[in-house]
């Protein structure tokens, strides 16, 4: 039995860095609001456990791990589901 020759092909079209800000930039604006109707920048850094200057770098549109994301959403008691919704 010939095994098939493997397509050389994108699976999925590739993100410009320019959406991949974009993107970023939504995601910190609606990290900030989230977290400034429950609490201080201050006191939810201290409550989950990150640095007030990395928290400012995240709700600014920087670069995370997606498990600081997912615990940034625990902080917020908010789903992955709710905060997608928000996202526009």
């Amino acid at each position: 039995m010939r095994k098939k020759k493997p397509v050389n092909r994108p699976v999925a079209e590739e993100l410009s860095d320019a959406d991949i800000e974009k993107i970023l930039s939504k995601i910190g604006m609606l990290l900030q609001a989230k977290r400034k109707a429950r609490t201080t920048l201050e006191s939810f850094s201290y409550e989950i456990n990150i640095s007030r200057s990395a928290m400012t770098r995240y709700e600014a549109g920087s670069d995370m791990y997606l498990s600081t994301f997912l615990k940034l959403l625990h902080g917020l008691d908010i789903t992955l589901e709710e905060f997608a919704r928000n996202i526009k």
